[in-house]
């Protein structure tokens, strides 16, 4: 078995048992819910195909969605979050050779690159996946502090993840 899959396939695992177990349960002063999963989607090869990408991503979040006892949200915004995906990443690395395994990660994108594509593909996920679950215009403003705040405490989660698990390849 390649290694690619093998760490892909535990990655998948991890992400969705933290995300199930742990980040499902927290909800601080009902704005902030942190999400996790998303990064998987964000760590596929680069040259994965779409198709692939489109198929991970509706099993990440379908996956979420059984183990949370949603009816498909996690699922729709994973899939859409797959479809957009490339629209981000292509012109990140315009200017670089790439190798068919290779994972978009801060040490091969540089920092700065690397955190606009977490920040917007992550924004554009939680925007969607609450608009989608509580969307009332009456209730547009803590709907609104809900997002940002999910998405600042995401993306700073997932940074986190990043500088713990890829070494930066500054010497």
């Amino acid at each position: 078995m390649n290694n690619s899959i093998l760490f892909t396939a535990l990655r998948f695992l991890a992400l969705l048992a933290v995300q199930v177990l742990i980040l499902n349960n927290i909800n601080l002063f009902g704005y902030v819910e942190p999400i996790i999963y998303v990064w998987f989607i964000l760590l596929l090869p680069i040259r994965t195909p779409k198709w692939l990408v489109l198929i991970l991503s509706f099993l990440i979040g379908f996956c979420v969605d059984i183990f949370s006892g949603q009816v498909g949200f996690h699922t729709a915004v994973s899939v859409f979050s797959g479809f957009i995906r490339p629209i981000f990443l292509s012109p990140l690395n315009a200017n670089q050779q790439q190798e068919s395994n290779n994972i978009p990660t801060s040490s091969n994108m540089g920092f700065l690159p690397y955190l606009g594509y977490v920040s917007v593909i992550t924004f554009v996920h939680i925007f969607l996946l609450i608009a989608i679950e509580s969307f009332r215009w009456a209730e547009i403003l803590p709907m609104l502090m809900r997002i940002i705040l999910s998405s600042v405490s995401s993306i700073f989660l997932i940074m986190i993840c990043e500088l713990m698990f890829f070494k930066s390849n500054k010497d």
